[in-house]
């Protein structure tokens, strides 16, 4: 596809959908270049229109300081 960086999202956002075992607000993002395909596990609360605002942020924040050499790792 000619690109550099891949980033990817997936999860449950809410308000349904959600199960014990995967509950609304659980979401992955996931990272790919050239060197590394890392995914991260998140787990938000239970508003759709909030998940959707924390989860955008947290895309590009992982995007920022894979960009900027930044470690991601806890």
């Amino acid at each position: 596809s000619g690109t550099d960086i891949g980033l990817a999202v997936t999860g449950i956002l809410g308000p349904t959908g959600g199960t014990a075992q995967k509950p609304v607000g659980l979401v992955y993002i996931g990272l790919c270049d050239e060197n590394i395909c890392t995914a991260y596990e998140y787990r938000f609360g239970e508003n759709r229109l909030l998940n959707k605002d924390r989860v955008s942020q947290a895309a590009l924040d992982l995007l920022r300081k894979h960009l900027l050499g930044i470690s991601n790792e806890p």
